[in-house]
């Protein structure tokens, strides 16, 4: 009889201390959710800024009559002394929440650095341009021009102006899909590069497939650029250091994309470094 009572007593203990821990861990666990979901919040917040929603995101806002990101503009530049030519970068103004569509606007402040004469380059001076933009515009006071230089969703990152003799270049880094899939448009996803030619009004872009476009240096005096790909076919696999990479030559004036290794070297290479005899 004894023993049926302790037995007792020893699930109705087990069954509040279960309870009671139950309790507790609810407690516990509302206690932190608010702090989990702000800095969830925050992180996301902080992508949508430095990002351009997805085309997808942006389909389902418009079926709302909504709208996440604003249009602004950074204050001008006054690119061409000469020929008196400003460019007025475009940036993304994002809310905190979706609204329905309402005229805004939010001027933000863009730096700008003189990195000064350049020996032994084919330019004599770079402007670099910090911040992300959704576009640039050109624009002509004198000749009451305004040119758009992209007609299409963009980011924009790594903008220079180089400064040759005979012209002067925009050169910067873009991104155009969402192509990692995760609802944004930035530098987490495949980039190319752009040249921009304030005299020709002519945009070259430089691309190879899905490859990733990493660095780029003029060469010798020219207008020829080392470009650096980082390679899409290993997108997906980790490595201890940096993903393979590879360099090619873009010859300015043919608009042309070449290796720089040959395939036979390539091969020597790999050859070489898996110790098998060539």
């Amino acid at each position: 009889m004894k023993i049926e009572k302790i037995k007792n007593f020893n699930q109705v203990m087990l069954a509040i201390t279960g309870i009671l821990g139950t309790f507790l861990l609810l407690i516990v666990i509302i206690a932190i959710l608010p702090e989990i979901l702000e800095r969830f919040d925050f992180d996301r917040r902080s992508k949508i800024t430095n990002s351009l929603i997805s085309e997808e995101m942006v389909e389902r806002l418009n079926m709302d009559n909504q709208r996440l990101q604003i249009v602004s503009y950074e204050s001008p530049e006054l690119i061409d002394t000469v020929n008196v030519i400003y460019i007025i970068p475009v940036s993304i103004s994002t809310l905190d929440k979706p609204e329905t569509v309402v005229e805004a606007a939010d001027n933000g402040i863009m730096a700008l650095y003189d990195y000064g004469s350049t020996k032994n380059k084919g330019y004599y001076k770079d402007n670099y341009f910090a911040g992300l933009f959704a576009n640039i515009i050109v624009y002509q006071p004198f000749e009451n021009k305004t040119v758009l230089l992209f007609n299409e969703r963009i980011m924009i990152n790594m903008l220079h102006a180089y400064y040759f003799k005979d012209e002067v270049l925009l050169v910067f880094y873009t991104a155009e899909k969402d192509t990692n899939k995760d609802g944004f448009v930035n530098f987490e996803d495949d980039t190319n590069l752009c040249i921009y030619s304030l005299k020709t009004g002519i945009m070259r872009r430089i691309t190879d497939g899905t490859n990733s476009i990493t660095d780029y240096q003029f060469v010798g005096n020219s207008k020829d650029m080392l470009v650096e790909f980082s390679l899409s076919q290993y997108k997906d696999v980790k490595f201890n250091s940096y993903k393979p990479r590879k360099i090619m030559r873009y010859e300015f004036e043919a608009e042309k994309l070449s290796e720089v290794v040959p395939e036979t070297i390539q091969q020597q290479m790999q050859t070489l470094l898996e110790g098998k005899n060539y």
